[in-house]
């Protein structure tokens, strides 16, 4: 904790001038530093390339030149697209806040030509949990002191 004495003490080292800019950039950069931070993340793709690509008219080859490469491709056939973008918002420690999710979905038919293509909204996404099993493995576990001392007498370079 900050004592008073040792404030007015400071004040009166440096001048009031310098005081109050130290202050003002104490201030600022605690401002700052609470501001949230904003993530773009997944693929963004252009309006006008997408405002371009028709059923029945483009083939997937033509798709992948006006778009670039999907985000995913469906899990079961690949005839589904996926273009996705997150906005997220993350200040300090707080987990992200999803601000806004674009999903465009670009489905083929058989012959590989645009079927549909589909602007999917925030409600329409789903969670995905994930599991948290780990695979055990074979072997024994080692302790901190044998992890730490193991190498002790195990010889350098060239040694056999």
């Amino acid at each position: 904790m900050i004592r008073f004495s040792k404030i007015r003490k400071l004040r009166k080292t440096v001048g009031p001038r310098q005081f109050a800019a130290a202050l003002v950039l104490a201030g600022a950069l605690g401002a700052a530093s609470c501001a949230p931070e904003i993530n773009l993340r997944g693929h963004v793709p252009n309006p006008e390339s997408l405002a371009q690509i028709k059923p029945g008219q483009q083939t997937r080859d033509q798709v992948l030149d006006m778009l670039g490469s999907p985000t995913a491709i469906g899990t079961f056939e690949d005839t589904r697209w996926y273009y996705i973008t997150r906005k997220t918002e993350h200040l300090a420690f707080y987990d992200p806040d999803l601000i806004e999710a674009v999903v465009v979905l670009v489905e083929f038919d058989q012959a590989g030509f645009v079927q549909q293509v589909a602007h999917l909204s925030n409600d329409q996404a789903r969670d995905i949990d994930l599991v948290e099993r780990t695979t055990p493995t074979k072997g024994r576990e080692m302790g901190v002191f044998e992890q730490l001392l193991g190498n002790l007498g195990v010889g350098g370079p060239g040694s056999r």
